[in-house]
């Protein structure tokens, strides 16, 4: 049995209208029986957003660690394709000779462009055979102050001095029979014009002065 939401009174179940207050019953019965359905039909489909909303975030957050992994595996592989292959041996042992050969001998004047070598013999003449122009260059950091007085023929001189005392052979027929008159020098073809520090250091200072004059 049915009840009239108006005003309670009771209701056939034909009856469109309430014999009391004329209230519409089936009206009323619709009210009653769909808002259960509403509110579970909302449920349902706030429920399904939820899980909607949770599988995207998912897949988006997915998206982007998938993205950065291949961003820095081709970071990865761009970086190590980039890198510098290392020099044979060959090609570094040229560039080495290159650099070396840059700090010996050196004949050519750079203010006439003519041979140079004769005349830095010449001012250094006055030295005897088993002089050095500087005798500790192999053990001792030279200074500015060590080197001062020495002419542009003497630096040029003093530089070669220290390849010379490993026994270096000259490709300069000068310099070569310069330093073949000292008593102290022996050639050595096998010397491959390596130094020590020391020597190093000195043969820059040397050839850095000697460039200034």
């Amino acid at each position: 049995m049915d009840f009239c939401t108006n005003c309670g009174e009771k209701l056939n179940e034909s009856s469109r209208f309430c014999s009391n207050c004329d209230s519409m019953v089936a009206l009323a019965k619709k009210n009653i029986t769909s808002a259960p359905k509403t509110r579970i039909e909302k449920r349902k489909v706030r429920s399904k957003t939820i899980v909607l909303r949770n599988k995207r975030l998912v897949v988006g957050v997915g998206s982007i660690i998938g993205l950065l992994f291949v961003l820095s595996v081709a970071y990865l592989i761009i970086k190590d394709f980039n890198k510098h292959e290392p020099k044979t041996d060959v090609a570094a042992t040229k560039t080495m000779d290159q650099s070396k050969n840059n700090n010996l001998e050196n004949n050519i004047d750079p203010n006439n462009g003519k041979n140079s070598t004769e005349k830095n013999i010449r001012e250094s003449s006055n030295l005897s055979s088993s002089d050095n122009i500087l005798p500790d260059s192999d053990k001792r950091a030279l200074s500015e102050e060590d080197i001062a007085t020495l002419t542009k023929g003497q630096l040029h001189l003093a530089r070669n001095e220290i390849y010379a005392r490993h026994g270096y052979v000259f490709k300069s027929a000068d310099l070569q029979k310069y330093f073949s008159s000292k008593s102290w020098y022996n050639a050595d073809p096998s010397y491959n014009s390596s130094l020590n520090e020391v020597e190093k250091e000195n043969v820059k200072l040397l050839k850095a002065r000697e460039d200034r004059l």
